[in-house]
């Protein structure tokens, strides 16, 4: 017996001697060769399937993707910089009321 892989794009039919055996993209079977009629179909090499990249489609949804993500760092990082200014101002805030609590807490001359 002997493995059979279809890397090609599309089905492959081996013909035998009890018949047809198909095989879909990324299918693999093990077939007795002697059983084999005529010549076998191009199934293509493992290196052809690793080379097929996505297609369009999978482009134009990654693509959103990327453009949906952007916006959101995008906003995570305006309500950081709001965050960063509110609590500079709180700083402020608070260091300016520790002066008045000290200024009012000293013992008078």
């Amino acid at each position: 017996m002997k493995k059979f892989t279809n890397y090609a794009p599309g089905a492959r039919g081996i013909r035998t001697e009890s018949g047809v055996v198909y095989l879909d993209p990324g299918q693999t079977v093990e077939i007795d060769p002697k059983t084999i009629v005529g010549a076998l179909p191009d199934l293509g090499k493992k290196s052809d399937a690793a080379a097929d990249g996505p297609d369009a489609g999978d482009l134009d949804l990654l693509q959103r993707q990327i453009d949906d993500l952007t916006k959101q760092v995008e906003t995570l990082t305006a309500d950081n910089k709001a965050l960063t200014g509110e609590r500079d101002g709180l700083a402020k805030d608070k260091a300016d009321l520790t002066k008045q609590v000290e200024t009012l807490t000293k013992p008078g001359k």
